[in-house]
């Protein structure tokens, strides 16, 4: 009776274990909001993004009338040039990082707005400061300069239900520690439990992140896109996602190793002072 409670447990463990990890992750980085500004801070140097934006800027300046026509061509190449060079430089990364966190305050807002958006307006006006000794004119930048992100209600539910994993993540890593606790206190034998545990973290690390890549090509595939900008923006968040889960499930694999070899080192002393 006892092998079977121990057991038991020790599934409902790792089976918690299997929801409260990217629970636990979303609340972390996404949901939490200085999570979220620091966890995307490094999209503001990054080669695609800038290209995309500055082409993005050139554009909306351009039909807004800040850019003559004749001018635009000239613009676009100045204004390239002068978010790769200004996208080292601390004002760029912290019109980024203002430009997140007031997009990620919208995001969580209650009630949701109807079109998530993010607020280019930092970044457009550093960056035309860059380029106002390279044209024969001054670009003002409008107020309200936001791209749409998200504009599907469908996608926009999808970031409400993102908004429980705080909570939800919390209530299954204590069933997983519950879980964990009641598998070695009704084994015959703790080391054996231990080894068992440790083996089924690494399996649930490993089935994270087999599962990690289709999902995340899935939340791409399925989210619209309303420019070319914001596309480029959903990719990288969700790559850099996926690689920072990936880097949490390495730390998960080596410890669930440790703990099952641990065990296994445990059961083969027993069984020595048992002979």
């Amino acid at each position: 009776m006892r092998t079977v409670v121990s057991f038991v447990c020790g599934a409902v463990a790792l089976i918690a274990l299997l929801a409260a990890v990217p629970l636990l992750w979303l609340s972390t980085h996404i949901v939490d909001e200085d999570g979220y500004v620091a966890f995307s801070s490094t999209l503001a140097q990054d080669t695609e993004l800038q290209s995309a934006f500055s082409a993005y800027l050139t554009d909306e300046l351009s039909a807004r009338g800040v850019i003559p026509e004749a001018l635009k061509a000239p613009a676009a190449a100045a204004l390239s040039n002068a978010v790769e060079r200004s996208s080292n430089q601390a004002g760029f990364v912290e019109a980024w990082e203002a430009t997140q966190r007031s997009s990620h305050s919208e995001a969580f807002a209650d009630p949701m707005p109807t079109t998530l958006g993010v607020d280019v307006g930092p970044m457009a006006t550093f960056v035309a400061k860059q380029v106002s000794g390279n044209l024969p004119i001054t670009i003002t930048v409008p107020k309200g300069l936001v791209v749409p992100v998200v504009t599907d209600a469908s996608d926009r539910k999808m970031v409400d239900r993102v908004k429980q994993s705080t909570d939800l993540g919390r209530i299954a890593g204590i069933v997983a520690a519950i879980g964990a606790v009641g598998c070695i206190a009704a084994a015959r034998r703790t080391s054996t439990a231990v080894a068992w545990l440790g083996g089924g973290t690494l399996a649930v690390a490993g089935l994270l992140w087999l599962t990690s890549g289709p999902v995340t090509q899935n939340i791409l595939d399925h989210t619209e896109a309303p420019s070319e900008f914001a596309r480029t923006l959903q990719k990288l968040i969700v790559d850099r996602a996926a690689s920072s889960l990936d880097a949490w499930l390495v730390v998960l694999a080596i410890g669930g190793g440790i703990v099952a070899v641990a065990g296994l080192v445990g059961r083969a002393a027993v069984g020595r002072r048992v002979a």
